[in-house]
């Protein structure tokens, strides 16, 4: 593992992915998991047997970079969806009618800064569902690609603006509510806010 391990105990550990690591290949079993070009926190379970009850309390925020910018209502709310999984080509694209392979999609997002040289947003966004390049492809068929994901549609170069920076999840042994953030690598996309901007959205909390 390439990454750094935030906090461990004998049940569970958080990890920080490198953007670039397979999650499928890191020690632990993965509660959830992460695209391959995506960093930030993954729960890992050191047993197996875990996994499910770790599931059934985890919930996940990221910050993305998008963009373009939301105005009035729009700088905070909900994107439903229909999307279908390519499995040949890995991409998923919205439809319009629920069939064969087509799952629901939503989420939950807030715009926290707008970095207007760049015309560049700052997001926050809590998935419901987490289904296949869910938030990828949300935001996209909505002209504000993630910075970087030129897979959906990003002009600009550089590591792609998604990054997992909290868990929240019910420890399975002591049943303390665990609430862990952290803030990206200094790099780019996530230079182009300030230090204030990006703690601002890392505590950000979109539950209910």
């Amino acid at each position: 593992m390439n990454g750094k391990v935030l906090f461990e105990d004998d049940i569970v550990m958080i990890y920080e992915k490198l953007p670039g690591e397979d999650s499928e290949k890191l020690a632990g079993s993965p509660v959830g998991r992460l695209d391959k070009p995506v960093g930030g926190l993954m729960l890992l379970a050191k047993d197996k047997s875990r996994v499910q009850s770790l599931s059934d309390s985890y919930d996940k925020q990221y910050l993305a970079v998008v963009s373009g910018h939301f105005e009035g209502d729009d700088v905070r709310g909900t994107m439903k969806d229909l999307l279908l999984h390519d499995r040949r080509k890995n991409k998923s694209f919205p439809v319009k009618r629920m069939r064969n392979g087509v799952r629901d999609a939503e989420l939950i997002y807030e715009q926290v800064a707008y970095n207007a040289e760049k015309d560049l947003s700052l997001v926050t966004v809590r998935p419901i569902t987490g289904r296949t390049h869910q938030i990828r492809v949300q935001f996209a068929s909505r002209k504000h690609p993630l910075f970087g994901d030129g897979k959906y549609g990003s002009r600009h170069k550089g590591a792609i603006g998604l990054y997992a920076a909290r868990l929240f999840f019910e420890h399975p042994v002591t049943g303390e509510e665990m609430d862990l953030g952290h803030e990206p690598f200094e790099s780019s996309p996530w230079d182009l806010f300030s230090e204030e901007e990006i703690r601002q959205a890392v505590d950000l909390s979109l539950r209910p």
